[in-house]
C-alpha cells in the first residue's frame, strides 16, 4: 500500500500535466460546446418560428429539453476524439517510454488516464449539456415551449446528458488504448456511434433489438423528458442507462486488457 498509493499519485499529478499539455485537449472541449450551444439553438428556433405550422402529432412528440440538447449528437464526436487522442497521443509522439520510466507500472498509468479524463470529461459534459439547455430554452420561451430545471425530470434528463458525453470519452479512451492508432481508434468510435445506428435502422424490418442496443439510442433516450419509448427501435429508459453502463465497461475492459498484455 505504501508504494501503490504514491505511484498512483504521481501518475495522476503526470496525467493531468499531460492532459493540458496537448493543444487538442481544449481545442476539443471547445468545438464540443460550440457544436452542443450553436446546433441547440438552431433547432431550437427552427421550432420556434414552425410550431404554427407544426402537426398535431408533430407538437405531441415535441421535447423541450431534447431541442435544446439536439447538438450533442454532434458533440459527442469531439468527446470521443478527445478520448482517442489522450490514449494514443503518447504512442504517436513517441513520448511513452519516458511516461513508462516516469510511472513504471502500466496498469497505474491507465488508471490515471481513466480517473483523469472521466473527471475532465464529464465536468465539461455537464457544463455544456447545462449551458445548452439554458439558451436553448431562452430561446423557446419566445413560443412558451420552454421547460425550468424544477420541473419533473429535467434535472434527470440534463445531467444524463452530460453524463452520456462523458462516457463518450472514456469509450475513446479504451479503443484507443486497446487499438493504439488514432485513425484506427476513431474510425472505431465512428462505427459504433453512427454506423451501427444506420446498421440498427436497416433491420427494423426484421427486428427492433438492435435499436435497443445502439449506444446512440441510449443517448436520445436519456437526454430527453419525455423518452418515446414507445417506439420499438428504442429502448426505455431504464436499458438505455443498461447500454451505455455496458459499452463503458467494455471499451475499458478492453484498453485494460492491452495495457497488462503490454506490460
Amino acid at each position: 500500500m505504501s508504494t501503490t498509493a504514491p505511484g498512483l499519485r504521481a501518475a495522476v499529478r503526470a496525467e493531468w500535466l499531460r492532459l493540458w499539455s496537448v493543444r487538442s485537449t481544449p481545442w476539443a472541449l471547445a468545438v464540443a460546446a460550440a457544436w452542443a450551444i450553436g446546433l441547440g439553438l438552431l433547432d431550437a428556433t427552427s421550432t420556434v418560428r414552425g410550431w404554427n405550422a407544426m402537426t398535431a402529432a408533430d407538437r405531441a412528440s415535441f421535447d423541450a429539453v431534447g431541442t435544446s440538447l439536439d447538438g450533442l449528437t454532434i458533440a459527442q464526436l469531439a468527446f470521443a476524439v478527445l478520448g482517442v487522442i489522450t490514449a494514443t497521443a503518447d504512442h504517436t509522439t513517441g513520448t511513452i517510454d519516458a511516461i513508462l520510466l516516469a510511472v513504471p507500472r502500466r496498469s497505474h498509468a491507465y488508471i490515471a488516464k481513466v480517473g483523469t479524463l472521466g473527471f475532465v470529461a464529464l465536468l465539461t459534459g455537464q457544463g455544456v449539456a447545462l449551458a445548452a439547455f439554458l439558451l436553448g430554452q431562452a430561446v423557446l420561451a419566445r413560443q412558451h415551449l420552454d421547460v425550468r430545471l424544477s420541473d419533473p425530470s429535467v434535472v434527470r434528463a440534463v445531467t444524463s446528458a452530460g453524463l452520456f458525453l462523458g462516457t463518450i470519452a472514456l469509450i475513446g479512451l479504451g479503443l484507443g488504448t486497446l487499438l493504439r492508432r488514432s485513425a484506427t481508434a476513431l474510425a472505431a468510435v465512428v462505427a459504433l456511434v453512427f454506423l451501427a445506428y444506420a446498421v440498427a435502422r436497416t433491420l427494423e424490418g426484421w427486428s427492433y433489438l438492435p435499436g435497443k442496443l445502439v449506444l446512440s439510442n441510449a443517448g436520445d433516450v436519456i437526454g430527453q423528458v419525455h423518452a418515446h419509448a414507445a417506439r420499438p427501435r428504442l429502448p426505455s429508459l431504464s436499458q438505455a442507462y443498461l447500454d451505455l453502463a455496458g459499452y463503458l465497461i467494455i471499451a475499458l475492459s478492453l484498453g485494460a486488457w492491452r495495457t497488462r498484455r503490454d506490460a
